[in-house]
């Protein structure tokens, strides 16, 4: 079994690790703290299945290697810069979705970039590598005919629901027409035929769909929109009757692209129940080591994903 003792030049995550490190020294400290102290079995199998499965067909050279580890340092001082300023004033800098659609998604450079950065993300940052491992020990048991994934982002739930589930029939909307793109290179990555996928380059709430889904993913998606609760009413709305949704968002998260601001986990929880969902299971991931009472005063950033279905007698 891999562990931080035994990360050596034999293994695929080694030479990604390293490859950070080179180009931020500050890095080094805590990627290694999470690695001796959090990091379990399933994290060592899913973090070196991962870099083998990026280093075959996605960062095939050094230069490919030296660009995602940029690519990575770059985005966590994206948002360490905007934690900065959100410490001093309380407030998102990105106010609008439309700025984030012109600053962020409708710009190839800074939306690869991030999305590759993301992608690396989910082995060096413990919260993101929670969300995708409740991700996938909450998948139906019952294989689902269809589903709707809402912001396909870097690709990675993507592969993982259509390797499961490979007779599903799948489709993609999100907005930027980069992320599909990157998305699209990724999922061949992973050897998924994207030819059996649906993309979709529109606004979700602009999109006329009229089939009901039997789950939906919507990771990573409300904090990115104007108005959070018209996003909800209208994946009720396509929610087939026994379907279920996997969701992640988060509360005080600043970001390049966050626009709207959920106070705390409680507020997240209410505004699903109010639009009619039963939260079926639930997780909340401080960033910080602070308790929780001290979570909302001190704007710690909190990732919080569940599972919803349905609200007895609301479909």
């Amino acid at each position: 079994m891999l562990t931080a003792q035994s990360l050596s030049k034999d293994t695929a995550l080694f030479h990604i690790v390293e490859c950070i490190f080179k180009q931020n020294p500050l890095q080094k400290k805590r990627i290694k703290k999470y690695f001796e102290s959090k990091a379990d079995a399933q994290f060592w199998e899913f973090a070196e299945d991962l870099s083998k499965t990026l280093q075959r067909n996605l960062l095939i050279d050094s230069t490919q290697m030296e660009l995602a580890a940029k690519a990575y340092n770059k985005m966590c001082q994206d948002f360490l810069s905007e934690q900065i300023k959100f410490k001093k004033t309380g407030v998102y800098s990105c106010l609008e979705a439309s700025d984030a659609n012109q600053k962020v998604y409708e710009d190839p450079i800074v939306m690869r970039y991030y999305m590759i950065g993301l992608l690396v993300s989910y082995m060096f940052w413990p919260n993101h590598y929670e969300l995708f491992k409740f991700f996938k020990e909450n998948l139906p048991m019952i294989a689902p005919k269809n589903y709707l994934e809402v912001g396909v982002g870097h690709g990675l739930f993507t592969s993982t629901m259509i390797k499961k589930y490979p007779a599903i029939d799948p489709t993609i909307v999100d907005i930027s027409a980069t992320s599909i793109a990157v998305a699209t290179e990724v999922l061949s990555t992973f050897q998924v035929d994207t030819k059996k996928i649906k993309f979709t380059h529109k606004d979700f709430l602009k999109l006329d769909l009229s089939q009901k889904y039997e789950f939906v993913i919507m990771g990573e998606v409300l904090e990115h929109v104007n108005d959070a609760p018209l996003f909800l009413e209208k994946t009720k709305n396509i929610l087939s009757e026994n379907g279920r949704i996997y969701l992640s968002t988060c509360a005080n998260s600043p970001a390049l692209d966050h626009v709207y601001h959920f106070h705390n986990v409680q507020e997240i929880r209410d505004l699903l129940t109010s639009k009619g969902f039963h939260i079926v299971k639930d997780l909340a991931l401080a960033a910080e080591d602070i308790p929780e009472e001290k979570w909302e005063q001190e704007l710690v950033t909190v990732n919080y994903c569940a599972v919803l279905e349905h609200a007895r007698g609301s479909t």
